[in-house]
């Protein structure tokens, strides 16, 4: 179980700049002490939004002061040379006992852009492969294999310390299309699914299970990103989410990308639910907070980077488990038995009082296993 920390907007309302916080990195430092001392095995730190801080940063300005938590970076290829990531990943390690891991990022055109990269869509999958097939020889300490790409020679005059994990940072990663399926599943340890009901998570981890025994490659474990919105009894968790609710106007919903993606798709596709939805802002009226249950206990409330994103279309983390402990903590029961999801990476606004809400309802009903937490071994224990 992990949660979020950095690379996100915080606040009570953070969909709207009125109920954001601005970035402080005290309070980031309040919310990784928190995870460290609760039952979390780590926290993502994401790729920030505008104006959020540089995960490698923060989390090397978190290392000294936590002690057990796992530190999820996100990380885009080609931002950082294939070298220059091995070194920060070595060197975090070593900061950290341990106690990287790297959520491979897939190949964004609008991110990828903003640093200056340029290709087409092909281009950015074999990238993708070259570059985390180059960054996890580097940081074993060999030789990457060739590449037109990222031609690297004599990397052994730039890195000289001593990997930390074996072979690498356990890496985490997603994908939406077909070509990013076959280029991220042979990559990654831990698959992280797009979220939907159980039945459509079973369905993409199906599908990547698949892939990995096509391509000759272990199984990866398997995750999901989704928000939590748990209170002490169920009427308590609807209550909370009609507030929540009451901080977003029909006109940002109407301004937001969840919106511009329910009116592009087909409406033929619309379930009933979705079209009362529709019609009912296009008539001025205020969705209610039930009208957004797709399905028993998982909603889709307003989030910062999308609005409501009404039917479930776009490739951010954008559904919340809703209800009570019990019935939150059977809802994440199902996904795991269906879907095969026993890693789940959860948030909920504002991070540092919803981290202990979390952990003091929710967490003692499930299950957890500690094994992504404490790190590594030390230096010099493996043979």
């Amino acid at each position: 179980m992990l949660w979020t920390l950095g690379g996100e907007y915080d606040g009570p309302h953070p969909w709207r700049r009125s109920g954001r916080w601005r970035p402080d990195h005290r309070r980031v430092r309040q919310v990784a002490e928190a995870v460290d001392t609760l039952p979390f095995s780590g926290a993502l730190m994401a790729i920030g939004l505008p104006g959020t801080f540089d995960p490698w940063t923060m989390a090397a300005s978190i290392a000294p002061v936590t002690e057990r938590m796992r530190f999820l970076i996100a990380a885009y290829p080609g931002v950082m040379t294939p070298t220059q990531l091995a070194l920060a990943a070595l060197s975090l390690d070593h900061v950290s006992d341990g106690r990287l891991m790297i959520n491979v990022v897939g190949s964004n055109p609008v991110t990828m852009a903003a640093h200056g990269l340029h290709l087409e869509k092909d281009q950015r999958y074999r990238m993708l492969s070259d570059y985390w097939n180059a960054f996890r020889t580097l940081y074993a300490g060999q030789q990457p294999p060739a590449s037109e790409l990222f031609p690297i020679e004599r990397p052994e005059t730039f890195l000289s310390l001593e990997p930390r994990q074996t072979p690498h940072p356990p890496l985490w990663g997603a994908a939406g299309s077909p070509e990013g399926l076959q280029a991220v599943v042979p990559l990654v340890d831990t698959y992280l699914a797009a979220v939907g009901t159980p039945t459509e998570l079973a369905q993409r981890t199906a599908l990547a299970a698949e892939i990995a025994r096509q391509l000759g490659r272990p199984v990866p474990s398997f995750g999901v990103s989704i928000g939590v919105l748990v209170r002490e009894t169920e009427d308590e968790a609807w209550a909370e989410a009609e507030r929540k609710l009451a901080h977003v106007s029909i006109d940002e919903i109407k301004a937001s990308k969840g919106w511009q993606a329910a009116l592009a798709a087909d409406p033929a596709t619309a379930d009933a639910r979705e079209r009362r939805c529709i019609e009912a802002i296009e008539d001025g009226r205020m969705l209610a907070a039930r009208d957004l249950e797709f399905y028993p206990n998982m909603w889709n409330g307003p989030i910062d980077r999308a609005g409501i994103d009404l039917r479930r279309l776009l490739a951010a983390p954008n559904s919340m488990l809703i209800g009570d402990p019990r019935q939150v903590a059977e809802r994440m029961r199902e996904i795991q038995t269906i879907a095969g999801i026993d890693r789940f990476i959860i948030w909920a606004p504002p991070f540092h009082e919803e981290a202990y809400r979390v952990a003091d309802l929710l967490l003692p009903q499930l299950d957890l296993d500690a094994r992504l937490a404490p790190a590594a071994a030390p230096l010099g224990a493996v043979a």
